[in-house]
């Protein structure tokens, strides 16, 4: 192990100094990234637990269009951005975090999850209609030393390279960037409403290489100001411009509600997004939870499946990666949460399945994270993943609507906020509602699908 480490290193750290030289050889570069692609590949395909080929298809496209991402990229980002890409995804994370998602194997019995999100603060400068960070204690925030030690742990103990922080607004929580130094060896995804990334910050980004915003936006003009306030749009994209200018990788992120649907699933949407610099993009879907919880806001159905489409159809034709946190479920193999993929370590230590399900049972001020995944309750909801054989229906909270009443009320979680228990209680019964109309949405589209493929014979 010790000479596989040591060779691993080397490798990682030649490629995280010749990347920046390459950026000009447009041929020699692709070549290299194809191999990095091959190697990631193998890993990938190595850790799948279906053998279905439509399914280990889904995660073939999904690493292709990754590199693919990559390969257009690489060149307009800064020189520590490149290298940091590159030893922490090759070192830390392929190297150094597989020995200890090993060593995790061993001891527990299943793989652990290969990323965190951590809100360390839930303030937050807006007022944003719809958000989930709303009703969360404003007061209560992880210290600089406590989130170190969270990452550290996440490091050492579960191979996690891959940090996401959020809130609230994280680049008001003062330690963000003592952070992002600090724990320079960690890729981190950063989402933020951007408005408060100026020139300097912009810089900073650039100069550190391992942080990586996704920005908030709600479509065009009228849909983002209406939600997040007056030149709330214009803004961001000025954001976005410094971001680009100096080298970052960086995304956007959009909530999908039934009022933004034609913007956010538009070509005009996504094209003006490229042209602004975004390498990456998250779609979301609003889930009635947080500030004055709304279930008309939720897409319908059809929207859902639309949205679904459209987000098939801009990675097939534009140059940008887009994913759907739940409509991806094809490419996880269901649902991320509970420890399965990922977790949410809240302001006050609350250690929640997801940013979406806001209950818990432990605190990571009481117990390790290994101790908190190896629970009751997260172990059960592991155990009964996928939730359903269809992935494109993954999630506990929207699509399979009888899991999280039963795991509440079994292993008596705790709401993490007031009021979040309504998700299962008098929000429930829409939720199952729009559950049923999704999934009969998808049985009307792959027999569509099935006619066009017999026209096409």
């Amino acid at each position: 192990m010790h000479v596989d480490r040591m060779m691993g290193y080397l490798k990682a750290k030649g490629l995280s100094y010749l990347l920046p030289s390459l950026t000009g050889n447009g041929h020699l570069l692709e070549t290299v990234i194809d191999k990095l692609k091959d190697g990631a590949s193998a890993k990938a395909f190595g850790n799948l637990r279906s053998q279905d080929p439509t399914k280990r298809q889904k995660v073939a496209d999904s690493m292709n269009m990754f590199f693919e991402m990559v390969k257009r990229n690489l060149p307009r980002l800064s020189p520590n951005t490149q290298r940091k890409l590159a030893f922490n995804m090759f070192f830390n994370h392929m190297t150094l975090g597989q020995e200890a998602r090993d060593k995790y194997r061993d001891k527990y019995g299943e793989p652990p999850p290969f990323l965190m999100v951590i809100s360390p603060s839930m303030k937050c400068n807006l007022n944003c209609f719809g958000c989930y960070a709303w009703e969360y204690n404003k007061a209560q925030e992880l210290t600089r030393e406590e989130v170190s030690d969270i990452i550290g742990q996440a490091k050492e103990e579960l191979g996690i390279y891959f940090i996401t922080i959020t809130g609230g607004e994280p680049t008001i929580w003062p330690h963000l960037f003592e952070i992002v130094e600090e724990h320079d060896d960690v890729f981190f995804q950063i989402y933020t409403h951007g408005m408060m990334i100026d020139d300097a910050m912009a810089k900073r980004m650039g100069e550190l290489g391992n942080v990586h915003p996704a920005i908030s936006i709600e479509g065009g003009p009228r849909e983002t100001d209406e939600r997040r306030g007056k030149d709330a749009y214009s803004k961001i994209l000025a954001s976005m411009d410094r971001l680009k200018r100096e080298g970052v990788l960086f995304g956007f992120s959009v909530t999908h509600t039934k009022k933004n649907h034609h913007a956010i699933t538009s070509d005009e949407f996504i094209e003006e997004m490229i042209s602004h610099g975004p390498s990456f993009g998250w779609y979301f879907q609003y889930i009635p939870t947080g500030k004055n919880p709304d279930p008309s806001l939720a897409p319908t159905a059809e929207q859902r499946a639309e949205r679904y489409v459209a987000v098939d159809r801009f990675r097939r034709s534009k140059p940008i990666l887009v994913y759907d946190f739940w409509n991806d479920g094809e490419a996880t193999e269901g649902c991320l949460a509970w420890g399965r993929k990922y977790l949410h370590v809240t302001a006050s230590g609350m250690v929640e399945p997801c940013v979406f399900l806001h209950m818990a049972v432990d605190n990571i001020r009481e117990k390790s994270l290994a101790e908190i995944l190896n629970s009751p309750c997260f172990k059960e909801a592991r155990s009964m993943q996928p939730f359903n054989e269809d992935h494109r229906r993954p999630c506990c909270i929207i699509d399979n609507t009888d899991v999280l009443p039963y795991l509440y009320k079994k292993h008596a979680l705790v709401p993490t906020h007031a009021g979040a228990e309504r998700i299962v209680t008098d929000l429930h019964e829409a939720l199952a509602r729009n559950s049923e109309a999704y999934r009969v949405e998808l049985e009307r589209l792959d027999a569509v699908r099935k006619v066009g493929a017999r026209v096409k014979e």
